[in-house]
């Protein structure tokens, strides 16, 4: 599975499973189709580690683990402005 893939995967999983909104689910799914290149790998690993640690409710609490929203769009961000 390439890392365009997973990221794929993983966020269609967290938009069935932990609520990730649509609009991002959108978003992520560009992104995976036009950063399949070799210097976006980075990146795009960090994006899925988000994603899989991803609750619609971080930062409301004591959730230190977890990524919000916001931090996903920030990396989304980076990737599509480098």
């Amino acid at each position: 599975m390439t890392v365009s893939e997973e990221l794929r995967a993983v966020a269609c999983e967290q938009n069935r499973d932990a609520e990730l909104p649509d609009s991002l689910l959108a978003e992520i799914l560009a992104v995976a189709e036009t950063a399949a290149l070799p210097e976006h790998e980075p990146e795009l690993k960090k994006l899925i580690g988000q994603l899989r640690n991803f609750d619609l409710y971080a930062g409301t609490g004591c959730f230190s683990e977890t990524c919000s929203v916001k931090d996903i769009s920030e990396t989304l961000k980076r990737i599509s402005n480098p």
